[in-house]
């Protein structure tokens, strides 16, 4: 019959004092029921399975996991190449966003510039149908009526037109027939005779502070003549004629005349025309003679 340590429970001899395993002293050896021996080999096979089972799931999902890395690595590449991509066409739309609003900003600035010369036109034509209504005012055959007969264009004639075919239709009256209507009239007269004729305007030759003032230049094949046109009433030319003057002209060096040299000198425009004397002062009220003249009605 088998013995056994009561300390240990390994096997002894009968004969043994001591246990061999743990050092105890043996007594009388009792007969001990041997436990039964722990089951080892089956505890670790099925350990070694569980082992298994984890490692195959362990590579099975690390086989998995590498699958849904290299995916997900995949995708963030593509992503990152999308990105890329809008990043391009945001630059190149925001690039193209820029050249439009620089595009837009000129031409914003071209616009107003071309509001601005509208509305100068407009103006301008705003001007030019008042003048254009004043210009409507003034006789049609104003230069071609052919009331005088015509004459060369040298001094001579021009003091023979003067002293014989010459004279203002009526004398000098403040704001109705001064010195403008009377420029105009000798203006019109001389241009229809054939000569040269030009209306001066400017500072009053005998008195330049004393107001302004209108004459006439003539510009003959010999010099130029300025004529004093107020000077051709009944009364005034008849006193030249006594003093063998030609009729309205202001001789240079002439002691007679105060500032003479002003009406060669000291004027601020010369008007070809009636139409540009029009153009330059806005109506017609300063030299319109001819309303209620005989000819123009």
């Amino acid at each position: 019959m088998a013995h056994f340590c009561p300390q240990c429970g390994a096997p002894v001899e009968s004969e043994d004092k001591h246990c061999h395993s743990c050092g105890a002293k043996l007594g009388e050896q009792e007969h001990v029921t041997p436990r039964p021996a722990p089951q080892v080999g089956k505890s670790i096979q099925a350990w070694r399975w569980v082992g298994i089972a984890l490692i195959v799931v362990l590579v099975v999902g690390g086989v998995f996991s590498g699958v849904k890395i290299n995916n997900l690595t995949i995708k963030v590449n593509e992503l990152e190449s999308e990105y890329a991509g809008l990043q391009s066409d945001y630059d190149s739309l925001h690039s193209s966003y820029n050249s439009l609003r620089s595009d837009y900003d000129t031409l914003q600035g071209r616009m107003s510039e071309l509001q601005s010369n509208y509305d100068e036109l407009e103006a301008e034509n705003e001007y030019l149908r008042g003048l254009l209504e004043q210009y409507e005012k003034v006789p049609h055959n104003y230069y071609s009526i052919g009331t005088f007969s015509r004459h060369a264009n040298t001094y001579e004639e021009l003091s023979s037109f003067l002293i014989w075919d010459f004279e203002l239709p009526r004398g000098y009256e403040r704001d109705v027939f001064d010195c403008s209507e009377s420029a105009a009239y000798l203006e019109w007269a001389l241009e229809n005779a054939g000569f040269d004729a030009y209306i001066a305007t400017g500072p009053t030759p005998w008195g330049p502070s004393s107001g302004y003032h209108a004459w006439v230049i003539v510009y003959t094949t010999d010099y130029n003549v300025a004529i004093e046109a107020t000077a051709l009433t009944g009364g005034y030319k008849f006193l030249d004629l006594f003093l063998l003057r030609t009729p309205g002209v202001v001789y240079k060096d002439d002691s007679l005349i105060p500032g003479w040299e002003n009406y060669y000198d000291g004027y601020d425009h010369l008007y070809k025309n009636i139409y540009l004397f029009i153009r330059a002062h806005g109506n017609i009220e300063e030299c319109n003679w001819w309303e209620g003249y005989w000819g123009f009605t």
